[in-house]
């Protein structure tokens, strides 16, 4: 079986939208229920987009440190060769 999403209706309202009020929608409470376990966790596409920007951030941050350390091994392995 597949997961499935399921909107909450709940008495306090979604936190306002930071962007416009087409964005609305992206704080809707969504529960997810897993499968094969029936577990369920609340998620809305605003928190997933900023998991994905946080995501992006990380690559891009590990982007970097690997450049620079294959920069670094570069030369460890040309000074290493050299003597």
């Amino acid at each position: 079986m597949a997961d499935t999403f399921k909107k909450v209706e709940s008495e306090s309202p979604a936190s306002p939208a930071e962007d416009a009020p087409e964005d609305a929608w992206k704080d809707v409470q969504i529960e997810k229920e897993h499968q094969p376990e029936k577990v369920k966790s609340n998620l809305t596409y605003r928190r997933m987009e900023r998991k994905l920007e946080e995501i992006d951030g990380s690559i891009a941050s590990f982007t970097k440190q690997k450049t620079t350390l294959e920069a670094e091994m570069a030369q460890v392995k040309a000074a290493a060769e050299a003597e």
